[in-house]
């Protein structure tokens, strides 16, 4: 019985992440540029923010399944090796997922609890910035251990970097630029995820007791 109603559900959610992951990729695509000196290879882009954005409004999976997406497309369209996508990914889906996950948890319900369950479908409100902003924090932290790791295979294989020149650009470079890349595009997330608000474009849904 509740097939007919589910299937456009699921349609609109597919929909709604071929939107976000085209948003994203308009974003990679037009606003890319280097944010710490001496590593131009390692470029700032505003597209992460709109990953988080659907991991905000649709859940952990639909925002790493739009970092997925567009990071398939930019590489299809760019056509280079698949290394700076793969790297890419790895660190936006951490930072995405972890995010989304951790706000999710914590996000506040109408009556100002806070939920502690599996992160599910929430909607956005004023209540839940502190939510988010635990989450970004978080999803940060996981970003930049996370890329820390995998820098090392990931520079070797697209740039023929040795384990040394990457380890020495670890602190200078690596780590602040994915802190930086976090908590920017955190912080873009959640002015957009504000603005959605004011303009209850995404508001909470009225909860009977």
């Amino acid at each position: 019985m509740s097939g007919p109603a589910t299937a456009p559900a699921g349609a609109r959610r597919l929909t709604q992440v071929g939107v976000m992951a085209a948003a994203s990729l308009v974003a990679m695509l037009t606003i890319r540029f280097p944010i710490v000196p001496g590593a131009t290879f390692l470029k700032y882009d505003p597209s992460d923010a709109v990953g988080l954005l659907a991991g905000l409004t649709m859940g952990p999976g639909a925002g790493v399944s739009t970092v997925l997406l567009k990071d398939v497309l930019f590489w299809l369209l760019r056509g280079t090796d698949p290394f700076g996508p793969l790297a890419d990914f790895l660190a936006a889906a951490t930072f995405v997922g972890v995010a989304s996950a951790v706000a999710h948890r914590l996000w506040p319900t109408d009556d100002g609890e806070t939920t502690v369950r599996r992160p599910a479908l929430r909607p956005l409100h004023a209540g839940a910035l502190p939510a988010m902003a635990l989450g970004v924090a978080v999803g940060t932290a996981a970003r930049v251990v996370v890329m820390a790791l995998a820098n090392f295979p990931i520079l070797y294989l697209e740039m023929g970097m040795p384990p040394a020149r990457v380890a020495a650009l670890m602190w200078p470079a690596i780590v602040p630029f994915n802190a930086l890349k976090g908590l920017l595009n955190g912080a873009l997330a959640m002015v957009l995820a504000a603005a959605l608000v004011r303009r209850h474009a995404v508001v909470a849904p009225h909860r009977s007791s």
